[in-house]
């Protein structure tokens, strides 16, 4: 089944470079990538130049970049089942986003966090914070800028949870796919910071998971008196797992993880690839 993939674009070295993973990751997939690029031209008058003079030049400069991506991609050939599309918008780039999803029906948002890790922390205010809280139905996968190349074996997928809250099957298609993809194992993760055992509608919780990740690679570990950004930390480093994916409820363990405002709690900058699903209607 053919797959539709957004990546926006500002034309640098490292969108460049996160274009080349997402190609490398769907490699055996037929994809339509739609490679999208915003501009934004201030209302006030500048340099003499009118406002629709300074928009038909960004308009221009935008598509110009595009194309230039398009040839680079024309001259790799790697893959005759991917098939790309170009998409320039003079808007908010959550805005250009939802449009494209609701448009295309896109299956992924790849992007790329500025700096050597993952910054998706929604108490600081980012492009990525910002475009994964604006943005509905529809996953991310938030690259760190420096990027690794993923180990030839032994891969895993860290997903945390607290059991709280069912999962619809839909919710956690990526998550599924993308262990396939990368023939990886999905290790779910359970933090119990007040060492209790677990309800009965979160050993409920539970049990779905099973059914839903019954075709491929996982198991479940539980960490306790640790809290919960730590725990996710603690787990990554010492297992030297690969990806992370969370969970992104509109109230729930995502933004417990990432919007406290305690110093020791904010600090979560992961140095892989986030997987960010999201609360599906």
């Amino acid at each position: 089944m053919e797959k539709k993939i957004l990546i926006p674009t500002n034309f640098t070295k490292h969108a460049w470079n996160n274009l080349v993973y997402a190609l490398n990751l769907y490699k055996n997939i037929p994809c339509t990538f739609f490679i999208l690029n915003v501009y934004k031209v201030p209302s006030r008058l500048s340099l003499g130049r009118n406002h629709n003079t300074e928009l038909e030049l960004a308009k221009a400069e935008s598509e110009k970049g595009l194309q230039k991506i398009l040839r680079g991609l024309n001259f790799r050939q790697e893959n005759r089942k991917h098939q790309f599309e170009t998409i320039s918008r003079n808007e908010d780039l959550a805005e250009a986003m939802q449009e494209c999803i609701d448009t295309h029906n896109i299956d992924l948002i790849l992007m790329v966090s500025r700096g050597k890790n993952v910054s998706i922390n929604a108490a600081f205010e980012n492009e990525i914070s910002e475009v994964t809280e604006k943005v509905e139905n529809c996953p991310f996968l938030v690259l760190p800028e420096q990027m690794e190349e993923l180990p030839e074996s032994n891969r895993e997928i860290v997903f945390p949870s607290t059991f709280k809250f069912p999962f619809k099957n839909k919710e956690v298609v990526a998550l599924i796919e993308m262990a396939i993809y990368l023939n990886a194992s999905v290790r779910i993760l359970y933090i119990d910071s007040d060492n209790r055992p677990l309800t009965k509608e979160q050993e409920k919780n539970k049990e779905m998971l099973k059914t839903y990740f019954a075709d491929i690679d996982f198991s479940f570990h539980r960490l306790t008196q640790t809290t919960l950004t730590m725990g996710v930390h603690l787990f990554i480093e010492s297992r030297e797992s690969n990806f992370l994916a969370l969970y992104k409820r509109k109230q729930g363990f995502f933004s417990k993880l990432f919007t406290q405002r305690i110093k020791d709690d904010i600090d979560f900058n992961p140095k892989v690839p986030v997987l960010i699903l999201k609360e599906l209607e």
